[in-house]
């Protein structure tokens, strides 16, 4: 092993995938770092302008959308990913188009009925659940934004599955952050309202749900006139099979967002929209290593598939390990910043946020032992593993509810904190061995693995 031999690895010269794999994860890399700025940017003018109550307002509304939105997506948001990049290779356009078609019309009306259901109960939340009355017209809000960002969502990871990460990524986040943010910074100019965040961030999802809608039509209408030919027969789409898929995803995807979630849900019906507000912008701190995450598993998830079903056994395990490589190699530094300097680091957005110190620390440690996990849940989906993994999900999920119930009226944040903190590294325990096992790859970050990598390059 030699310099230019860990040069060629790192840069891809020699070995296809890793060269689309880092190509494809920088492009989503910058994206996600200017998408970072943004959200970050929007989170601390939010807190300077409005509080913690108003940032507390502000999280619980975006908590409940990604839960409604989940579920409104029927899990085709992770399964498109799969069978587009598998209905590419094969060029099957006419399968492809009638995917999409068929998902766009279930997903639309999921996610209208979610959205109004949202609408009409939001009253209710406000006086029963979150016993804030203040929270009725921003949850109304967050109801009209459901099917806008459903319909995004889907469009979002279609554009993934043909892998043009670009144009995903600019859609996945940065226009409906940019968005909310200019929107929010105009606003504040004049009185600054809990809601106004939000009116500004369903013209965000407006945008690119018109934008992605867009470009995938103009994509169908070329394919069907590129003339190129099936490598093999298209057999007759069944909306059945696809759904039997895809509900595994759905449950998977939706309880993984609840365990993320259901903390500072059960923290907004135990305590006030002011602590929800602390707890968020600790958890939100903790998840700047996700940009990296989130850039590499853009790229991954496709190329994971792809090997997977070709039985490039040996390929995939090498994407595998540089995957958890380039997201370690980030995580670890920003991790242990956060972990030493919580106080200083949250002094400086306010310091009335100061008291979220110890809840910082938890999820600082919770996100290090995450990212050097690697992809458990990209390559279970990816692997037609998706039933296994729900019922990894499903389990640490319930420990998550029954711990944040004991803990929270004892130790309050702290409590919620660490009830997600033993439930992620749980199912990231459970999901790294049961992969190893069946498939001698290991997506933990192991050293010494890496060397051997670098070794054969």
């Amino acid at each position: 092993m030699n310099l230019k031999s860990i040069q060629n690895t790192l840069s891809g010269k020699g070995d296809k995938n890793l060269g689309e794999l880092i190509k494809g994860g920088l492009f989503a890399f910058g994206y996600r770092m200017v998408t970072m700025v943004v959200s970050y940017g929007l989170v601390i003018l939010i807190s300077k302008k409005l509080g913690k109550e108003g940032i507390g307002v502000w999280n619980l509304c975006i908590a409940t959308l990604n839960i409604w939105v989940m579920i409104g997506c029927f899990g085709f948001n992770t399964s498109i990913v799969r069978f587009v990049s598998q209905y590419r290779a094969k060029n099957w356009h006419a399968t492809i188009r009638t995917l999409y078609r068929v998902i766009i019309r279930y997903s639309s009306l999921g996610g209208i009925a979610l959205g109004s259901i949202l609408f009409f109960s939001s009253e209710f939340l406000a006086d029963h659940y979150f016993k804030d009355p203040a929270m009725n017209v921003p949850m109304k809000i967050t109801g009209f934004i459901v099917p806008l960002v459903v319909i995004s969502t889907i469009n979002v990871e279609f554009i993934r599955g043909m892998k043009r990460i670009q144009i995903s990524e600019f859609f996945r986040t940065l226009v409906l952050q940019a968005t909310a943010l200019i929107g929010t910074l105009v606003l504040s100019y004049y009185s600054l309202a809990a809601e106004d965040p939000l009116i500004a961030y369903a013209c965000g999802a407006f945008l690119a749900l018109a934008g992605t809608t867009l470009f995938i039509h103009k994509y169908l209408k070329n394919a069907a006139r590129s003339g190129d030919r099936p490598t093999e027969p298209e057999p007759l789409f069944s909306f059945k099979s696809h759904l039997m898929i895809s509900l595994p995803m759905i449950m998977t995807s939706f309880i993984q967002l609840l365990n993320g979630r259901v903390d500072i849900l059960m923290l907004g019906y135990f305590s006030d929209t002011g602590v929800a507000g602390v707890f968020g912008m600790a958890f939100k701190l903790s998840i700047i290593t996700n940009f990296v995450i989130g850039a590499m598993k853009a790229i991954a998830m496709p190329k994971i598939s792809e090997l997977f079903w070709s039985d490039k056994k040996d390929e995939l395990k090498k994407v595998v390990h540089f995957s958890t490589l380039f997201i370690f190699a980030f995580a670890f530094p920003v991790s242990l910043l956060l972990m030493i300097f919580p106080e200083f680091i949250l002094s400086l957005i306010d310091e009335e946020f100061i008291e979220g110190a110890s809840v910082l620390r938890i999820f600082a440690l919770m996100q290090l032992i995450n990212a050097g996990s690697g992809m458990v849940a990209v390559f279970l989906n990816m692997s037609g593993n998706q039933k296994f993994f729900t019922k990894i999900v499903s389990v640490t999920t319930s420990m998550n509810i029954v711990l944040n119930l004991i803990l929270i009226p004892i130790y309050g944040m702290e409590g919620a904190a660490f009830a997600t903190l033993l439930s992620t590294v749980t199912w990231n325990i459970v999901g790294v061995r049961f992969i190893y096992k069946k498939y001698k790859i290991s997506t933990f970050f192991n050293p010494l693995s890496i060397f051997k990598m670098l070794k054969k390059s």
